[in-house]
């Protein structure tokens, strides 16, 4: 695997691709890998998935949701299955292993010396940095990051953020010897975790001890919030001076990867101090909390001609009982081609399936066209007026993009069917 910059913006942020050495492929970046719960879409099947993209992605696998699964994939290696993406079903698809599901909150304050903390279907999981191995061993991921405490946040104090740091370095010094040591994992890279919470020299300081490891292919931002929609309530002004610091101090020809829930317009600040690398669970966590994304990211497209409905549409608002229209006029995608928001609102009042599953697949949708719009802007060095669009929606205020969670209760016997439903 090795990371190419192919063009770099005169407004900042660069257009790359990753090239797997093997096959040749190409993943243009920046780059929105696709969140898995247990290898798979959450909610969709590999049939599904299709209809909503035909191009190949980078998966992203989270050790919390697939932790259950090493037995049974050890089996399918004796039986021929080599690959982890063809055990999953996404025959040669790029595999990224992360250790936390960024949909979800992780507990904080539960840590020990010599393990890190990990949340899984099965309870709390002590993992070692040699156990920690041992599983990226079994599940030999094309990507992996390397072990860290990343149980930091904007309110932790300085003690907490030191110890993140020092059990960082602890644990890379392990994870850096067995890559070099392993030959099963020989075709696979790692990136190396840059943790300190909000602290300039904290960050500094994992920095310098992560460039003395020539094994590191890139590097992946973590403990700036507890994931899930934590992630959501960080803003540019905490964020943007912590990653502009660290990324002067950075190897510019090295991939960079910040994982969790964060906002369109987060997301794009970033994108202009260089980073290339997201996840899709901002896309997810809008799913469950009956949010459609419909923000517009189309400079040809004024707001005022999508009534300006603001970045999302809430399905369980009583309103759309009405609206039989898509959710997006001029969304390409299955659940807007084929269904309304009448309909969509039916699904959430009935706790059906199909709901959680339409929604999936348009917020999908539109967060895949939303970045290949970014790639375009890049190549034509105008991220500047996307940024300030998705900033103000060509209206007067800044739009807010957090996602609340859902306080909605329906009909108890509607629980667990469909829609993820929070008592208020």
């Amino acid at each position: 695997m090795k990371f190419v910059v192919e063009h770099i913006s005169k407004n900042s942020g660069r257009l790359g691709c990753l090239v797997h050495n093997e096959s040749g492929k190409r993943y243009k970046t920046p780059l929105l890998l696709q969140v898995t719960k247990g290898g798979s879409i959450p909610y969709l099947s590999r049939d599904v998935f299709d209809r909503v993209t035909q191009d190949e992605q980078v998966l992203l696998l989270s050790l919390a949701t697939m932790d259950h699964m090493s037995e049974a994939v050890m089996e399918s290696k004796a039986a021929g299955i080599n690959r982890l993406s063809t055990y999953i079903g996404f025959k040669d698809y790029l595999t990224f292993l992360t250790i936390r599901d960024p949909c979800e909150i992780t507990p904080s304050r539960l840590n020990d010396k010599d393990m890190v903390p990990l949340f899984t279907r099965r309870g709390k999981i002590a993992l070692t940095a040699q156990k920690y191995m041992d599983l990226v061993e079994i599940f030999k991921p094309d990507i992996y990051q390397s072990l860290n405490d990343a149980d930091t946040n904007c309110q932790s104090a300085k003690k907490r953020v030191q110890k993140s740091v020092e059990r960082t370095q602890q644990f890379m010094n392990y994870c850096c010897e067995r890559q070099q040591q392993s030959p099963i994992l020989k075709d696979s890279v790692f990136f190396a975790s840059i943790v300190g919470g909000y602290n300039v020299q904290a960050r500094s300081q994992s920095i310098k001890h992560i460039k003395t490891k020539s094994q590191c292919s890139g590097y992946i931002f973590e403990g700036f919030h507890n994931y899930g929609l934590t992630a959501c309530k960080v803003s540019c002004d905490q964020l943007i001076p912590i990653v502009e610091h660290c990324m002067k101090e950075l190897d510019f020809e090295k991939p960079k990867m910040l994982p969790g829930a964060y906002t369109p317009l987060v997301m794009l600040e970033l994108i202009r101090l260089g980073v290339d690398m997201f996840d899709s669970s901002y896309a997810y966590c809008a799913a469950i909390n009956f949010k459609a994304l419909v923000f517009t990211y189309n400079k040809q497209k004024h707001v005022s001609e999508a009534k300006a409905e603001g970045p999302f549409i809430d399905i369980t608002d009583e309103c759309l009982k009405e609206e039989f229209v898509p959710l997006l006029e001029d969304c390409s995608c299955l659940a807007c081609q084929q269904h309304t928001r009448a309909y969509m609102h039916h699904l959430y009042k009935t706790s059906e399936l199909l709901g959680p599953i339409l929604l999936i697949i348009h917020n999908l949708h539109h967060m895949m066209d939303f970045f290949a719009t970014i790639r375009s802007t890049l190549l034509t060095n105008s991220l500047n007026d996307l940024i300030q669009l998705i900033k103000y929606q060509s209206g007067d205020k800044q739009v807010d993009y957090c996602i609340t969670a859902n306080t909605k209760v329906i009909k108890k016997e509607g629980l667990g069917k469909g829609f993820v439903n929070t008592k208020s």
